[in-house]
């Protein structure tokens, strides 16, 4: 081999290596960058969406919904007893039923719709309706609320035992033009209203515009929940 042709190779070699080298380090940038994506967006414990994913996708999947003539709700869903189970039977057992209500909430969201835990025992989700639905929409939820709140509340197998789940719902159709924030704040507003009322699932019906502050429904203990959209600053709002 000539001098020249030896040269040639070398050159061609480096260049190889220095491509693959490069295209290695991108697909290995662009996997990191996903994983870091995924972390901002999802719930380490049980894999659905958190509150920053259920934002982000929240929008879309109102729109998509209205568009095509479904019928949307945002549900708030707070368990009940959470903390004695727990205390009871420890983390382990606690953590075993925040991870299967996380799937219950899925197969309810399907593939239309969203779950996502907000923090503690807190979760939510977007769900829709069959289009034939939509002019009696208010029938409807009451109806899917119950349905819902019966398929959360199914007992849990756990380590041997069969272990409660409780829960309270609050509900408000949605229609696009609004934050995910504002639908999970109506919804919570509605979910204490069941609690005060001793039931498990309410819907938001206000129509009137009435600082959160001033809200018969929104106790001190509510606002101070770290997990609750009530612990933002309070604005003023107008119903759909």
């Amino acid at each position: 081999m000539t001098p020249r042709l030896r040269a040639l190779v070398t050159a061609t070699a480096i260049s190889a290596a220095a491509t693959a080298g490069y295209l290695t380090a991108r697909h290995s940038l662009r996997s990191e960058l996903a994983t870091v994506r995924h972390a901002a967006t999802h719930d380490p414990l049980t894999g659905i969406c958190n509150r920053a994913g259920l934002s982000a996708a929240a929008e879309t999947l109102i729109t998509t919904a209205h568009t095509a003539g479904r019928p949307v709700a945002v549900v708030l869903v707070d368990l009940v007893g959470f903390k004695k189970v727990n205390d009871t039977h420890g983390h382990d057992a606690g953590d075993h039923i925040l991870t299967i209500v996380a799937n219950r909430l899925t197969g309810i969201a399907g593939a239309a719709g969203l779950a996502a835990r907000l923090g503690g025992d807190e979760f939510a989700l977007i769900t829709t309706g069959p289009a034939n639905r939509r002019d009696d929409a208010d029938t409807w939820l009451a109806d899917w609320l119950t349905h819902i709140h019966t398929r959360l509340t199914t007992s849990v197998h756990h380590d041997g035992r069969y272990l409660a789940v409780g829960a309270t719902l609050g509900a408000v159709l949605a229609n696009p033009g609004h934050p995910a924030a504002v639908w999970l704040h109506r919804a919570d507003l509605a979910m204490y209203t069941a609690r005060a009322g001793r039931r498990t699932t309410a819907v938001f019906t206000d129509t009137t515009d009435t600082p959160a502050d001033q809200r018969a429904t929104d106790r001190p203990r509510d606002l101070a929940r770290p997990t609750s959209p009530l612990a933002a600053a309070p604005t003023t709002w107008r119903a759909a």
